[in-house]
């Protein structure tokens, strides 16, 4: 399901399946979040040349608006959803998905990874216990008048492998991980419409690439900064770059976890699959390992989350204390992914700060 020619032949589908398990059609979908949002948003599936560790393809959506030209530049954001961590613990090299996960359900298949997006659209069930969305944040973009690129992780690397790059330890997964491919390709594909005709997508709207902002929940906040980090030609200038950026509840200093192996046993053995050249390649996903960070920066955490350690943030918030430009907010709640819930005053204020308009 490519590009924009695709819309003009295509039943325009319903797509809200908050009460049950219903599997998700690849179609043109209205978005129809639990919270009250924009009217005539469409969100258009676009599959990737990634395959998944299950042998299926990648596929990330495009949530923008039915009537917009593609003569018009408008600005987008990418928003990386959460709960992208798995592995096997003791994988069969011929059946490297069956065994005990650390996740349940397990994330490493592009159902789950699909399943998730929607989860963070307000339109599917939940799927981890810990985290609650309604779709608040997606609507308070397009109400902002963003395009919303929504990328899907199914390989449970923190948004961190690339194969032949930044590559997991395949001798212990016995698949490759892409993550940071498929953040890469989304923002590449959102300002570079020569990049999106190679992949053999055609975007029905015109981006602005200098009014593309990032946003991260939970494992997602990584994807931002390993974006910001990528220098493929090594001139020591990033490839990337972003208008403005939102971190919610981030998996920032894993040093945290790898200074623990017994507390975190089963951390530590992800982490190695994922980082096997050691602890400071974890910097490159991290805030407080940032180079540039975007003026504009909202991290927004809870010194009571649910999920993570409170010294996860420590290092972060050191190097924002000289950040003029940030806003970080503790909302000390018993909670995990804070801006996608119920509380639209608190994600109007991040997506407000992000944009330069409060």
């Amino acid at each position: 399901m490519r590009g924009g020619r695709f819309i003009a032949i295509v039943l325009v589908a319903g797509g809200c399946w908050r009460d049950d398990l219903a599997e998700i059609p690849p179609d043109v979908l209205r978005f129809q979040p639990e919270v009250e949002a924009p009217m005539g948003w469409l969100l258009l599936p676009i599959e990737f040349e990634l395959s998944c560790p299950d042998g299926t393809r990648d596929r990330t959506y495009l949530l923008y608006p039915a009537g917009a030209s593609p003569d018009e530049p408008m600005p987008a954001a990418i928003l990386f959803h959460s709960g992208a961590w798995d592995f096997v613990f003791a994988p069969d090299p011929q059946a490297p998905l069956e065994g005990t996960h650390f996740a349940d359900p397990s994330r490493l298949s592009s159902e789950w990874a699909n399943r998730q997006l929607f989860v963070t659209l307000g339109m599917y069930p939940e799927q981890a216990p810990s985290e609650v969305h309604t779709g608040q944040l997606p609507a308070a973009l397009i109400e902002a008048g963003l395009a919303v690129m929504l990328p899907a992780n199914c390989w449970g690397d923190l948004w961190a492998s690339r194969r032949g790059v930044a590559q997991n330890d395949f001798s212990a997964d016995f698949f490759y991980r892409e993550g940071r491919s498929a953040a890469e390709w989304s923002h590449r594909m959102l300002i570079d419409p020569a990049f999106a005709a190679t992949l053999g997508v055609e975007l029905p709207i015109a981006v602005d690439p200098d009014q593309v902002y990032g946003i991260g929940l939970g494992e997602g906040s990584r994807a931002l900064m390993e974006l910001l980090a990528i220098d493929n030609d090594g001139d020591g200038i990033g490839d990337h770059s972003l208008a403005g950026a939102i971190v919610d509840s981030p998996f920032d200093d894993l040093r945290v976890y790898l200074s623990d192996p017994v507390l975190y046993q089963a951390q530590v053995q992800g982490l190695q699959r994922i980082f096997p050249s050691g602890s400071a390649a974890t910097t490159s996903g991290s805030l407080w390992g940032a180079g540039l960070l975007p003026e504009r920066l909202v991290y927004v955490y809870s010194s009571l989350d649910t999920v993570l350690p409170n010294s996860i943030n420590t290092a972060a918030l050191e190097v924002l204390s000289d950040h003029r430009a940030a806003l970080v907010i503790d909302t000390e709640e018993e909670a995990h992914v804070l801006l996608n819930a119920d509380d639209a005053e608190l994600t109007l204020s991040a997506v407000e700060h992000m944009l330069g308009s409060r």
